[in-house]
């Protein structure tokens, strides 16, 4: 059986020391990245790995665009399990809605960016015509709950940079075949264009104000109703943002526990989280105490993990034992075959496992949404 290291261990008790505590067993799944394209297709894939980019070390090399099939049987494990109430599991997905706009791009000779919203990438791919479906039934059977990950999970004048005023031959070889992701290419380290939020000046801030305005108002247009939660994509957000975030609907965020956020112009601020903060907006902090990633390969930092159900397992009984709600984050990567069916396989064969183990070892666990722990939290401020 896997355990925590000793340090994980200290550490993983130290940071549940803290927040506000609820004596009811509560497991939230948090799930990023849905809706962002990554790696569009099979074929993209092999032919990027023979151009020389870096994804074969890099387990999001098979993330893409979740297909029906990808949806429909992560709903199907959810509902052959109930919690203490009668309910099944529930995902709280945090969903991009948009993506770049490749064709329009290209159109003008890389001379402009553009987004297309999501119901417009949908109709570039197979066997994906019922994502919205899925998004809006998921919702509604209170199995797969969305919520706002973003506009777009690129930061754009990053991507822009590398494709457009570098014309770096490694990027151009991703964007020909409609993906992003790729982190290395020829001994080159590719900047972090994948945090859609995190500026790297000071002068980029009023437009993530806008980004985060269309992102809102995309996702109202999709789920007839306005977004009560958030994270932000792959990096931290400036506070700023949360004018924005409380503008467009949002009351509960998920944050680090220890969160260094970017002031821009190279300066940074730190601060410290923890389940049930407030801040100056009036909007509830939910923190992450739980992580389960069991497709994860290739990444030193988590080769000691041999069974992520285990330590999963671990994590929440550490929370427990704090009287705190288990927060899981879980992402969309773990779910997806469109690219790699063996991938899906596992993610949603480990899934099954872990929903079973809770279930048995707490058989009074509730399973709830973000924005039902949010709501939760914020009645006991």
């Amino acid at each position: 059986m896997n355990i925590l290291t000793f340090k994980e261990n200290f550490r993983t008790h130290l940071s549940n020391s803290f927040g506000k505590t609820l004596r009811r067993k509560i497991v939230v799944i948090e799930s990023d990245d849905w809706g962002s394209i990554r790696t569009a297709s099979k074929e993209a894939y092999q032919a990027m790995l023979q151009f020389g980019l870096k994804l074969e070390t890099n387990h999001y090399g098979f993330d893409s665009l979740e297909s029906n099939e990808d949806l429909e049987l992560l709903f199907n494990v959810l509902l052959d399990f109930k919690d203490a109430t009668g309910r099944p599991p529930v995902f709280t997905p945090f969903c991009n809605m948009a993506n770049p706009d490749f064709e329009a791009i290209e159109s003008t000779n890389f001379s402009d960016y553009a987004f297309e919203s999501i119901d417009k990438t949908i109709a570039r791919y197979p066997n994906h015509d019922k994502l919205l479906h899925y998004w809006q039934e998921g919702e509604r059977r209170r199995l797969f709950c969305p919520q706002l990950h973003g506009r777009e999970h690129i930061h754009v004048g990053r991507w822009w940079k590398l494709i457009a005023q570098e014309k770096d031959d490694g990027m151009l070889e991703a964007f020909r075949w409609r993906s992003v992701g790729a982190s290395r290419w020829n001994g080159k380290e590719y900047p972090n264009y994948l945090g859609a939020l995190h500026p790297e000046k000071k002068s980029e801030i009023p437009g993530l104000h806008k980004m985060l305005e269309d992102a809102g108002r995309l996702y109202e247009q999709y789920m007839g109703h306005k977004p009560t939660c958030f994270v932000a994509p792959n990096a931290e957000e400036p506070a700023e943002l949360e004018t924005t975030l409380k503008k467009i609907g949002v009351e509960t965020i998920t944050r680090a526990k220890r969160r260094i956020y970017p002031l821009g112009d190279g300066q940074f601020k730190k601060e410290w989280n923890w389940p049930g903060k407030i801040n100056a907006h009036g909007q509830v902090i939910l923190v992450r105490n739980a992580f389960f990633e069991p497709v994860c390969f290739g990444e030193p930092d988590k080769a000691h993990i041999t069974d992520w159900v285990d330590r999963c397992l671990k994590q929440i009984s550490i929370a427990f034992f704090w009287n705190k709600p288990a927060v899981i984050s879980s992402h969309r990567v773990n779910y997806i075959g469109f690219i790699e069916l063996k991938n899906r396989d596992k993610g949603i064969r480990e899934l099954r496992r872990l929903l079973k183990a809770i279930i048995k070892k707490w058989p009074e666990v509730e399973f709830m949404t973000s924005a039902e722990l949010g709501e939760l939290l914020m009645n006991k401020a």
